[in-house]
């Protein structure tokens, strides 16, 4: 019986030998989840799909920067963050009336901010699992502390404490990168 490849070796794979196929891969193995996120914040399959791919490409791109960490939970918080730039993109858009006498700013790329997000979302992938599902279950999909209580068998006040915690593990550590 052939034994499937391991992420960190497909990872290897495409890093080292600039093998297309690991990616591959890596895509098939974990397009549904990552899929699936992109579906609950966006609402809609067609900006899903674009945003799972987008996921997938920047995924790609950033590579070098993975640290070990669950790849499709990376993944996951990558598609994550695109689609909530995506939304609010959206949100913008309708919220200005366009004319075409009016010259809207673009916001300037801030490298820092994106180091940020980057190390936000690396620190957040690192979380054990239950931690890590609490955090991406209220800040990415929106669901409510009772929800997120009832689904793993907990109070909602432990929730609370526990979402606490991790949030002050998650500030500590972001200090000590920057």
């Amino acid at each position: 019986m052939a034994q499937h490849p391991t992420d960190i070796e497909l990872i290897r794979q495409v890093l080292h030998e600039d093998n297309a196929r690991a990616f591959s891969a890596l895509m098939q193995r974990y397009t549904s989840q990552v899929y699936g996120v992109a579906l609950r914040l966006m609402k809609d399959e067609d900006a899903a799909a674009e945003v799972a791919q987008s996921a997938f490409i920047q995924a790609y791109r950033q590579l070098s920067s993975w640290r070990g960490e669950n790849f499709g939970a990376w993944v996951s918080i990558i598609a994550n963050h695109i689609g909530l730039r995506m939304l609010e993109n959206e949100k913008r858009r309708q919220q200005v009336p366009l004319d075409e006498n009016t010259d809207l700013p673009d916001e300037p790329y801030d490298e820092r901010k994106e180091e940020l997000i980057r190390s936000l979302e690396q620190a957040v992938a690192a979380l054990p699992e239950q931690d890590r599902y609490i955090i991406e279950e209220h800040y990415y999909a929106g669901v409510p502390l009772a929800d997120i209580a009832r689904k793993t068998g907990q109070t909602e006040n432990n929730i609370k404490v526990r979402l606490f915690r991790i949030r002050e593990r998650l500030k500590k550590e972001m200090k000590g990168e920057s």
